[in-house]
């Protein structure tokens, strides 16, 4: 059965591109020219309450995945990853997926 990799807790991506620079390891190239995922920050910007109107910003990252990822080592993508983003789900026969 196929395995692919599967963005299951975008939430917990810290944006650290470890995952981008594992698959450009893998295809063997330099820098982010063809890379199979990419990550973009978000930037959610709010002011505090009160006169003093602290400047807060939160970051959030989007985590985008080519499809032909999944001719990688995805194991060794879904491992490098520190907080856990990635899962490896199996196709069984009749189509659907499995974790």
């Amino acid at each position: 059965m196929p395995k692919y990799l599967k963005i299951s807790f975008p939430q917990k991506c810290i944006g650290c591109e470890l995952c981008v620079a594992e698959t450009q390891r893998q295809l063997k190239k330099v820098g982010l020219e063809g890379a199979l995922i990419r990550v973009f920050k978000q930037s959610n910007e709010s002011f505090g309450i009160g006169t003093d109107r602290n400047f807060e910003e939160e970051l959030t990252f989007t985590i985008q995945i080519d499809p032909t990822v999944n001719k990688l080592n995805i194991q060794k993508i879904r491992d490098i990853c520190p907080t856990g983003v990635f899962t490896i789900q199996e196709e069984e026969e009749d189509g659907g997926l499995v974790s």
